[in-house]
């Protein structure tokens, strides 16, 4: 029998038989829509205020006759839609209240869904103020939601005759320990192990490929057709094509060989923390595909663990390591990898293949299409050491994950990568690496969404041992050159929790550099033994990009070893370049409402940790209200070391002690200079210009000095602090120096500071130095940033 690559040339046999209607692998004649998404139709403003992914909100005194008339399907198809009240009791007339739904029936007879029916508020916008953008979230919401892909009820099971010839034996080889029998001897080599399975990876890629063809629809992975004994479909990498929804039914399990080559997992365009590369195919791929999905609730089965995938993290028992951070290694790891990256070499000459060999081909986009093509001449391959990802539809767009339970993860879970327009949705991922002998030790971030926009991800259940949600835009200049942002993004009515890995329920870098924004989180739970915190920010000099906009609100903290929010503007970078760190790690317009901790919240921790900030770039924008938190600690306790932030405002927060039921309530008063900070060169002559401070609206306000060195002169506004100058403090920074410069608080409010002396010649020096003024008295924070150049003479 001759196998099927991903992409066929010709039109197969099986193609033939489906569009002949032939078979039971499908057909294209009375294809009815299995799509369940409503839309607003056109003109129907009068009832309608939005439609989203899950929720239609209508405006005041809206009726069930109004909403019923100005809704259709996505793709126009026939729909019986039915609203419902609280008890599940069919309503025909009246108005619409909150706790409605509407229900739908697809054309296809059997397909249902519902959404929540709410009324909105009009003086909702007014009480959010800054702190929620709900137009913009909105908008999001209602373009996820016209874009999520519905596919005809054409059906492709893989169990039927037409597939029967691809499914073959074939031989899994995995590991089963070490021959120490002992896995703290890491120096003792794997014990590996073979054994013949029924194989289906061929099977469901054809189904793919005429479902295809025929014009989209469903390929179906049923229960209990599996020829072997556990019941499992065996399979390799699966390669999703535009219209195709792979469906794993209820009960159905698909287990993915542990035989690390690329016979199962072919080489293909991917990523790895950010940097683009030719790999190890993730278990379940698309590029440049329109319009596809994984459903189901069935179960994926990555089979990772101890022995098997893992242990290339730390090159365990003789296996390669990733973390392996020397540029001269003789397989790809980290340190080639960032080497590529750092010195931008073309993408399709990065390729790592499972034992270094030259693949044929591989795939790119070429005119609008994925073509398979030699590898450049002057490509090097090498061994990879570099494990898949689970889910990566990779530069697609109209992307739906909805269902499914994945279980036993390689690297990251589910990770569209370049993507647009994607929903991701009733999940339930649970990766524990906790019952091994070493804690911590792989990458199972649940999703990470990387250089994508318009996303909505909710109603998951994510359990993992790293982050939770880890939104990433690309890494160093593989980010800043080749990578769009990651933006628009809604993350909502889920649960995030960890059971040992200290890793966050929500993550933002580290892998950055494209930049991320507008992320909206909210009605979210949050815990586990080993949740670090609700939102970890990661970023570095070395990233560029900037984190901004992210607004949290109404969820709960139940248990977190460090706090809620983490702001760490030096994380470590894992392979370091000399100079490369030319970069202002941008943090800024962080928003907290409505976010409580449980009485379960883990003693004496408080709301933030500013792990580090550049003076130059201070985290910026840090809004925070309306929240109680239990603790022993106090909200001070967040600053102790750290103080570089600007515009830090608390506006009723509560501290509550667990012990003793004692509060504390927080409110911060606006700190700020007044405006006539001056460079003083010589002050027997009064040579002296006014400082310009850097602003959001003014990023690149650079004053030219007439010296190369100078003090600085100002005043602190005493308006709403006349005690700072006996119970404040100021101090000021120069360009990348952590020693701080002494400066001179008067009982007016004014200041002056010791001599500071610009030095041009740095490895980092464009065209401008930094001087930043912190300032602050208890939780009342704040920092000016001027940049300056010396005036050409």
């Amino acid at each position: 029998m001759k196998r099927r690559t991903f992409v066929a040339a010709g039109l197969s046999l099986t193609a033939q038989a489906a569009l002949a209607g032939t078979a039971h692998a499908g057909t294209t004649t009375r294809a009815a829509s299995s799509g369940t998404v409503v839309v607003a139709k056109h003109g129907s403003a009068s009832a309608l205020h939005t439609v989203g992914t899950s929720t239609v909100t209508v405006k005041p005194r809206t009726t069930v006759r109004q909403v019923l008339a100005q809704l259709t399907a996505s793709d126009r198809s026939h729909q019986l839609r039915t609203v419902v009240d609280t008890t599940g009791t069919a309503k025909s007339i009246g108005q619409i209240r909150n706790g409605d739904r509407l229900v739908v029936r697809a054309a296809d007879g059997h397909s249902t869904r519902s959404y929540a029916l709410t009324v909105h508020d009009p003086e909702a916008v007014e009480r959010d103020g800054d702190y929620w953008n709900a137009a913009l979230y909105e908008e999001i919401d209602r373009i996820v939601n016209t874009h999520t892909p519905v596919f005809p009820d054409r059906r492709f099971d893989i169990t039927s005759p037409t597939y029967r010839p691809f499914v073959r034996r074939a031989t899994e080889t995995y590991a089963e320990g070490n021959e120490a029998g002992d896995p703290a001897v890491k120096d003792s080599p794997l014990v590996y192990k073979s054994r013949r399975v029924w194989f289906y990876g061929e099977a469901i890629n054809a189904a793919i490929e005429d479902c295809h063809r025929a014009g989209g629809g469903i390929v179906v992975i049923p229960a209990g057709g599996s020829r072997n004994d556990d019941g499992a479909y065996y399979s390799g990498a699966i390669n999703l094509l535009s219209g195709v929804n792979l469906h794993v039914a209820e009960d159905a399990v698909v287990k993915f060989m542990r035989t690390k080559s690329n016979e199962y997992y072919p080489v293909v365009r991917t990523s790895y923390e950010g940097t683009d590369m030719y790999g190890f195919s993730p278990l379940i791929y698309a590029l440049h595909q329109r319009d596809i999905a994984v459903t189901g609730h069935g179960t994926l089965d990555g089979q990772e663990d101890m022995w098997n995938w893992r242990p290339w993290k730390k090159g365990y028992w003789g296996e390669p390591s990733v973390e392996d951070k020397t540029t001269t290694a003789s397989y790809g790891q980290n340190g080639i990898l960032n080497q590529m990256n750092f010195q931008d070499t073309p993408i399709e000459t990065r390729i790592f293949s499972d034992d270094g060999h030259r693949p044929a081909t591989i795939p790119v986009v070429r005119n609008g299409r994925v073509r398979q093509i030699p590898p450049p001449a002057d490509a090097k391959p090498m061994r990879s050491s570099f494990r898949p990802s689970f889910i990566q539809p990779n530069d697609s767009t109209n992307v739906l994950i909805e269902g499914v339970r994945i279980r036993n993860i390689p690297f990251w879970t589910v990770h569209p990568l370049n993507c647009t327009n994607v929903l991701i949705r009733d999940l339930d991922i649970y990766s524990n690496k906790t019952t091994d002998f070493e804690l911590n030790w792989n990458n199972d971030d649940g999703i990470d969404p990387e250089s994508c926009r318009n996303v909505v991800m909710e109603n998951n259940h994510v359990t993992t041992s790293d982050d939770g949600v880890a939104v990433k835009a690309g890494r160093n200049v593989n980010g800043r050159e080749h990578r769009a942002p990651s933006e628009r993004i809604i993350i909502r009515d889920s649960a995030y929790r960890n059971d040992g890995g200290d890793g966050a329920a929500i993550s933002m870098g580290s892998e950055m550099s494209g930049s991320i924004r507008d992320v909206f989180i909210h009605d979210s739970v949050f815990g586990g033994p080993d949740l670090s915190l609700i939102l970890k920010i990661k970023t570095n000099s070395n990233r560029g990009g900037l984190v901004e906009r992210v607004y949290v609100r109404d969820c709960l903290l139940e248990q977190s070893n460090h706090g809620l929010v983490q702001l760490d503007a030096n994380y470590r970078e894992t392979v370091p370049f000399p100079n490369a760190d030319a970069f202002n790690p941008t943090i800024r317009n962080i928003y907290v409402d409505r976010v409580n901790t449980a009485p379960t919240m883990s003693r004496g921790k408080t709301t933030f940790a500013l792990s580090s900030s550049a003076s130059r770039s201070p985290v910026e924008g840090v809004y925070y209200r309306d929240s109680t938190f239990h603790t022993t600690s106090n909200l001070a306790a967040g600053f102790k070391s750290v103080k570089i932030i600007k515009n830090f405002v608390v506006d009723n927060v509560t501290y509550v002690d667990p012990d003793t039921g004692a509060t504390t309530r927080y409110d911060t008063t606006p700190l700020n200079l007044l405006d006539r900070t001056r460079a003083v060169s010589d002050p027997s002559t009064n040579t002296d210009v006014q400082l310009t401070p850097v602003s959001i609206d003014q990023p690149d306000a650079i004053t030219q000095v007439p010296a190369g060195t100078f003090t600085l002169d100002g005043a602190v506004d005493l308006t709403g602090h006349p005690n700072f100058p006996q119970t404040g403090t100021i101090r000021a920074f120069l360009d990348r120096d952590t020693t701080p410069i002494a400066v001179h608080l008067n009982p007016d409010g004014s200041f002056h500071s010791d001599p500071i002396t610009l030095n041009d010649d740095q490895p980092w020096f464009q065209d401008r130095h930094y001087v930043a003024v912190n300032f602050y008295d208890g939780i009342n924070i704040n920092t000016a940033v001027y940049q300056v150049a010396r005036r050409a003479q």
